[in-house]
């Protein structure tokens, strides 16, 4: 056993230790991780390493595929709700008003076991239709509402240190130059 390895002897005492689980979800992820872990486990040869490395490649990998299934069963359950909308919508909303005028006057929504259906008061409210056309107008008319955010270019910044060498004098430190683990 190499020198640097540390073997993994009591798992869940001692990642506790290292790694508080922040959530009910992290404190599974951490057993399901222990599981699979061999006993006594230790990167001290080409095949442990190897088989760390493919544990955190396969982990990312099912974190992007994650990512993806996630966005795409969003922009699905919108299309759906959208969809329903379009068909039912103005039955509901019907629905919805004969029941309430059967209730004279006392409610203004249905529960129901899944949810509530009613009306609400909307006041007035200005819709921006062109934003472009409104900044116009509001740069001439109303320059209170024109709003300028303001943001570091770090890149910008990093030219300006290479070729000048000025370095800002708070607010910066610099890191020096070294190597950085990483697996690809």
């Amino acid at each position: 056993m190499n020198k640097l390895s540390t073997p993994v002897t009591e798992p869940s005492s001692q990642l506790s230790e290292m790694l508080p689980a922040l959530n009910a979800i992290d404190a599974e992820v951490d057993l399901e991780v222990l599981k699979v872990v061999p006993k006594k486990f230790c990167i001290e040869d080409e095949s442990t390493a190897n088989w760390l490395v493919r544990r955190v490649q396969s982990a990312r990998q099912y974190s992007v595929r994650v990512r993806e299934w996630a966005d795409q069963e969003v922009r699905r359950a919108e299309r759906e709700e959208t969809t329903l909308m379009f068909l039912f919508g103005r039955q509901i909303e019907m629905w919805a008003k004969s029941e309430i005028e059967k209730l004279k006057g006392k409610r203004k929504s249905i529960n129901l076991p899944a949810g509530a259906v009613g009306f609400r008061s909307v006041g007035p409210r200005l819709v921006v239709d062109d934003e472009g056309l409104v900044l116009k107008w509001a740069k001439h008319h109303l320059p209170s509402a024109v709003v300028v955010t303001e943001r570091l270019s770090k890149s910008v910044i990093n030219e300006h240190v290479e070729k000048v060498g000025e370095i800002p004098d708070e607010g910066v430190h610099v890191e020096p130059a070294a190597e950085k683990f990483y697996i690809r």
